[in-house]
């Protein structure tokens, strides 16, 4: 039976290992966030994983993971409870959907429970049914998305300005 799996990799070769899977023809996925960074001489954007020294791959976990961990920069699988650790295709279309509208798509449910620690529904955009929780406020808010597979959290500014609000 395929699922996604989280395969652990050496530091930065998660890029070489996408590449490998991708001609050995194992459907894979490798979230990447575009970043401005900035030398004395040149601004560049450049992309970065989401998700420091994880793949994400679909497969059957008995045929296929010996293929997958034969190659140089994959270390092992995750596992949670000695099992391999598996992620949703939920969760991997909520990431999908997060790097392609990343933030500004995002409305919430009621204004009046911007505060920190508050959780809160997002009613449109991307993340339309998820909820999350305010870690900080200023002019902007920091609303965090709970991946529960992968015990991690993605961080979305939304600016409170373009939802038409004057926070103090």
């Amino acid at each position: 039976m395929q699922s996604w799996f989280i395969l652990y990799t050496k530091p930065r070769a998660e890029k070489k290992i996408k590449e490998e899977l991708d001609a050995l023809k194992i459907q894979n996925f490798l979230p990447l966030l575009k970043q401005k960074r900035k030398w004395s001489d040149r601004t560049k954007i450049i992309e970065i994983p989401m998700f420091a020294s994880y793949v994400f791959v679909f497969m059957d976990y008995l045929q296929d993971s010996l293929k997958v961990l034969s190659r140089p920069n994959s270390l092992q699988f995750i596992h949670f409870e000695n099992k391999p650790a598996t992620i949703s295709e939920e969760e991997i279309q909520m990431i999908e959907l997060f790097l392609e509208e990343y933030p500004e798509q995002l409305k919430i449910q009621e204004l009046n429970k911007i505060k920190i620690g508050n959780e809160i529904e997002i009613k449109e955009g991307p993340f339309a049914g998820k909820t999350g929780i305010i870690e900080k406020i200023k002019n902007k808010f920091f609303l965090i998305l709970k991946i529960k597979s992968l015990q991690k959290e993605i961080s979305v500014e939304v600016n409170l300005k373009e939802l038409g609000i004057d926070f103090p």
